[in-house]
């Protein structure tokens, strides 16, 4: 199928011309500034008192075995304290949160302890996953949500392992755990105060990413050989559906109108896909 590469180009820079903090890459590469990581982990979570982040890591991978899943972590980062935090944008409700944050916890501590490391090791590196969510998936209002481990009979007893879930959800109605971080919120949602220091700062480190020609060039790169990387998949799977078709007796007409159909695509391209997959029989 024949690609305009010069449409498709310009569409890609247009989207990226379009992305703010809520898109990625974006929100992972302003982050790799540690005085901004901090700042956004101060609103988050004001009771820690954190005075410096390091190895803010955007895009950080953590796989356990080869053969596990793993995952790809917007922020990664650690504080002046060895506090380690994953943070996520997660803009589409894909209603599996609590199971993502389970796994997320569950390789933190994977990637924290070394081959014959005692478990007391932990004890010296809290962690938090964070996700900022434009949704809200507790559906109760809260512009933070925050979980930690408890009895179930006595809430008062923490069971002490030093692991915290956060959500923030851009929906809210109720800012009353979550002042400091407002701001960020309405900035996912696109409401930009630039009379804020911080959402300034973050505002003009947005604007200079989408400035950055090499970035906006990697990006179309990547983007460009992703869709067809999909492209060639997904032509090969209709490939194999005409074939099996083909094998079964269905009538030539048929599978062409269902190719053009699958493929949204001419009856003439719907009929050059059923000779490629019928050729050999």
């Amino acid at each position: 199928m024949p690609e305009n590469l010069t449409l498709e180009r310009a569409a890609l820079r247009a989207e990226w011309q379009q992305k703010t903090i809520k898109d990625d890459p974006i929100f992972g590469t302003v982050m790799t500034n540690p005085e901004l990581c901090a700042e956004l982990l101060r609103r988050a979570l004001p009771e820690l008192t954190i005075k410096w982040v390091k190895d803010a890591d955007p895009q950080h991978t953590i796989q356990a075995t080869p053969t596990a899943k793993g995952i790809r972590i917007d922020v990664y980062a650690r504080d002046d304290r060895n506090r380690t935090y994953t943070i996520e944008m997660q803009m589409v409700n894909e209603h599996n949160l609590p199971f993502r944050m389970r796994e997320y916890q569950e390789l933190m501590d994977q990637e924290i302890l070394n081959s014959g490391d005692d478990y007391d090791k932990l004890a010296n590196y809290p962690t938090y996953v964070i996700f900022f969510c434009n949704f809200d998936y507790y559906r109760r209002g809260l512009a933070r949500y925050q979980f930690e481990f408890r009895d179930k009979w006595h809430p008062e007893i923490a069971a002490g392992d030093l692991r915290t879930l956060v959500v923030f959800n851009t929906k809210a109605k109720d800012y009353q755990h979550a002042a400091e971080i407002r701001p960020f919120l309405d900035m996912i949602r696109g409401t930009v105060d630039t009379k804020d220091k911080f959402i300034a700062a973050v505002d003009a480190e947005v604007q200079e990413i989408r400035a950055d020609k090499k970035r906006e060039a990697r990006f179309m790169k990547e983007q460009i050989e992703r869709r067809r990387e999909l492209r060639k998949s997904r032509e090969a799977g209709i490939l194999t559906v005409a074939k099996n078709m083909a094998a079964q007796g269905i009538p030539q007409e048929q599978i062409i109108t269902i190719i053009a159909t699958s493929m949204g695509t001419s009856t003439e391209e719907a009929q050059k896909f059923y000779d490629q997959a019928t050729v050999a029989n």
